[in-house]
């Protein structure tokens, strides 16, 4: 194919720009309209402005799902890749982020240590490694319990501070307590397929696990995309693992209509990663902030609205670095997710191949706890819990909890209500 001119592909971006820009703010306008129209005739109270801003959020949500946003969305990425391309934007970023990762191992003894559970390192290869966190009480259960994190943001979500950590309420209740950080990613691993991942990566960090341990099975514990990994591995080698909970895991892309989920299927995977290699956290953190500016924005006056404690402060703070703390996605990973999950749903129809493996949701016959947030609007409820009827075992549980995706990991709600149900139903088979 004959390579396009500078000024054709410049004019092919501005284009793209024109079209994705004018679609954006028309939606936004058009949910500003519709949520204004639902304001009573009445003096403004803090209950007309909630009013409003559901409304606003709904109607936004609904604009931003349509088929001709997400199209131009993808377009006007298509269009900036080539001219990145062009350009030799990509090479540049790629010595970036090697530049970014080496830099980031600096920053991760401070981050990795303040207002997290005591923990050793077990360093292991392609730059990930296994946090053993430190007994605080005397160990109850045999079974080690192994974290499986996303891709996506950084592993200490579950231990983020010391009152709402899920890692620290296991540990209370006596559970020997794994977890996996993959690291910050460089250029070196950008080939590193599912296959990798759950073959090699998860396989030895289980036995690792098991032989730190002198256990013979273990309990995985997948959160969100690290759920992806756990039920494969789960699936072909259910004799290793006693128990498995899957936590906000996204699995079933055809009965939910989420706007992440839309935008991640109309994005050429292709055209991304074999342009950029692996993929860029920011891209992930600008597609959240996409969905709903306003509450981007809008949620520190909101909370600073309020008299704050330094505590409240401190987690808030903590939950906002957490959210924006997005490592790069490994570029093949990244492909094969989307490609063979988000738009073709073979996860859940067992049709996904990882090597000579294929995962089939039928070989878990194990205890499986499948916890889903019934307000996450990241992985929504229907992706999640459909696995439920698929999954052979005679042992399963569902618990549908009223947040969001994050809220069933640090809010006050869910630590006074629903990992208490967690622990006893993992304690009882432990």
């Amino acid at each position: 194919m004959q390579k396009q001119s500078f000024t054709t592909q410049y004019y092919d971006y501005l284009s793209k720009w024109n079209t994705f820009s004018l679609e954006y703010y028309s939606s936004f306008f058009n949910s500003i309209s519709k949520s204004s129209s639902s304001i009573p005739n009445k003096r403004i109270s803090k209950e007309t402005i909630d009013v409003t801003r559901k409304s606003f959020d709904k109607t936004l949500r609904g604009e931003l799902r349509k088929e001709k946003f997400c199209s131009s969305l993808a377009d006007y990425l298509d269009a900036t890749l080539s001219l990145f391309k062009y350009f030799g934007i990509n090479r540049s970023y790629q010595n970036f982020m090697d530049n970014f990762a080496a830099w980031n191992k600096l920053l991760e003894p401070m981050r990795d240590n303040i207002n997290r559970s005591p923990s050793e390192i077990i360093k292991m290869h392609d730059g990930f490694q296994i946090i053993h966190y430190k007994p605080i009480v005397k160990k109850r259960f045999a079974t080690p319990i192994l974290v499986v994190y996303s891709l996506i943001n950084r592993h200490y979500i579950l231990d983020l501070f010391p009152k709402v950590s899920v890692i620290k309420n296991l540990l209370e209740q006596g559970f020997d307590v794994y977890a996996t950080d993959w690291a910050t990613p460089d250029s070196s691993i950008k080939k590193m397929t599912l296959e990798d991942h759950i073959q090699h990566c998860v396989d030895e960090s289980v036995k690792k696990v098991l032989e730190v341990s002198g256990q013979q099975k273990i309990s995985l514990f997948g959160y969100c995309w690290g759920g992806i990994f756990a039920l494969g591995y789960a699936s072909i080698h259910p004799e290793i693992v006693k128990n498995l909970i899957l936590h906000a895991t996204p699995i079933d892309f055809e009965k939910s209509d989420t706007v992440i989920e839309n935008f991640t299927r109309h994005i050429d995977a292709d055209h991304l990663v074999d342009t950029l290699g692996n993929v860029p956290g920011s891209l992930i953190n600008m597609a959240f902030i996409l969905r709903n500016p306003v509450d981007a924005v809008l949620k520190y006056w909101t909370f600073f609205s309020k008299p704050r404690n330094p505590e409240e402060i401190m987690q808030f703070f903590a939950i906002e670095t957490w959210l924006y703390d997005s490592r790069p996605i490994i570029g093949e990973i990244y492909r094969e997710i989307v490609n063979k999950i988000y738009k073709k749903n073979l996860l859940i129809k067992n049709e996904l191949n990882v090597g000579s493996e294929k995962i089939d949701l039928n070989n878990l016959t194990m205890p499986v706890l499948n916890i889903v947030g019934l307000k996450d609007d990241l992985v929504p409820p229907e992706s999640s819990r459909s696995v439920m009827n698929n999954i052979q075992s005679t042992d399963k549980q569902l618990i549908e909890f009223p947040t969001g995706h994050v809220g069933l990991c640090i809010s006050k709600k869910a630590h006074a209500k629903l990992w208490p149900d967690v622990t006893k139903w993992l304690g009882k088979r432990s």
